[in-house]
């Protein structure tokens, strides 16, 4: 379990790889922040929503997601159906990230400028 004064562990974009680690730190009880760089979850994926992927529901949804969205009365699309990326979005990933427990982490139009060990970084004093 994490201190009350622990700063929470940065995770960049928020992509499927993005809001999947995020919800692992959750389900460990440790803080985290998810910095992304759109003005909102998966911006890349949207950029090419019309393409279908190259992979069936069942290998583009994380298992600890996927539970956290079945507590909220979530239900996966056709586990073999292979969806575009805009479906990837609209029923999983937006879903995943209005979660109450995922939604305050997340932070949108985020620029990551610099990335370093707390309290290690060049800049800091000791």
């Amino acid at each position: 379990m994490a201190l009350q004064e622990d700063p929470p562990i940065a995770v960049i974009g928020a992509g499927p790889v993005g809001l999947a680690a995020a919800v692992h730190l959750i389900a460990r009880g440790l803080p985290v922040k998810l910095y992304e760089a759109g003005s909102g979850v998966a911006a890349n994926l949207r950029d090419w929503g019309h393409v279908r992927v190259f992979t069936p529901w069942r290998y583009c949804v994380d298992e600890a997601a996927k539970a956290l969205l079945e507590a909220h009365g979530w239900r996966m699309p056709d586990a073999e159906a292979f969806p575009t990326a805009d479906e990837l979005v609209a029923h999983y990933l937006e879903p995943l990230a209005s979660l109450p427990e995922l939604a305050p982490a997340i932070e949108t139009n985020a620029r990551v400028v610099a990335i370093s060990r707390w309290g290690a970084d060049k800049g800091a004093r000791q």
